[in-house]
């Protein structure tokens, strides 16, 4: 799905797709041999979606390299990001720009910091929280706007619920959903409420991309040695 919004398809990836499918919800010709086989292919086209993936990425932000990034909260408003959509941060991230709105990270989002065409805006202030799994507590004590653009995403606490939205493939009962990556609700929904705290946390480093880290395979390689 993210490969495809960033224009990244394989025919041979979409027809593996309908054939797993209807294997294992049909149960046609059922056996523990076809089924084997068919779980090591889905290893295999697992692989070029991945592939699929790191083009989608790199061809459209640019290579992820090496990148501080500061975990917390600033002073004014702000909207965290949960999820894995890339493009829909970035779309977020143009929609705010000049607002005041200092966007976050969160959970599989960190690694956004990295790309050259994310990192370039100024108001993408950092990472808060941690993993998925923590969301209710952390959503909770988060005074901010809140987006979520994939999956890895609780049922929001009544606490939240109101300030919480979703897009693309997410999407939670009774939260607003978003459409065609407009994101005006979110921006205004971020300006009506009290402004996050100055507080900062620890500071993380993101970016280690396969590019990044062949570079210095040398290096690497003789730390293992040693």
């Amino acid at each position: 799905y993210h490969a495809r919004e960033l224009g990244e398809r394989d025919e041979e990836v979409d027809a593996f797709m309908h054939r797993a499918l209807f294997a294992t919800l049909t149960n046609v010709n059922f056996s523990l041999e076809s089924h084997v086989a068919l779980l090591l292919e889905a290893g295999e086209k697992n692989l070029k979606v991945m592939e699929l993936l790191d083009k989608a990425h790199t061809s459209r932000f640019g290579f992820p390299e090496p990148t501080k990034v500061q975990v917390g909260t600033k002073a004014g408003p702000g909207i965290v990001v949960t999820g894995h959509d890339l493009l829909d941060l970035y779309e977020l991230l143009k929609q705010t720009e000049g607002t005041g709105i200092n966007v976050y990270t969160h959970g599989e989002m960190l690694p956004a910091h990295a790309y050259p065409e994310l990192k370039k805006f100024k108001h993408l202030v950092g990472n808060y929280g941690s993993a998925w799994q923590n969301q209710k507590k952390e959503f909770e004590e988060f005074s901010g706007a809140i987006l979520a653009t994939t999956n890895c995403v609780l049922i929001p606490m009544e606490s939240y619920k109101d300030r919480m939205f979703t897009c693309g493939v997410a999407d939670l009962p009774g939260v607003p959903h978003i459409s065609n990556r407009d994101f005006s609700p979110v921006i205004e929904k971020a300006l009506s409420l009290p402004p996050l705290e100055d507080k900062p946390g620890p500071v993380t480093t993101t970016g280690f991309h396969h590019r990044a880290v062949l570079a210095i395979a040398d290096q690497v390689i003789q730390a293992v040695k040693q």
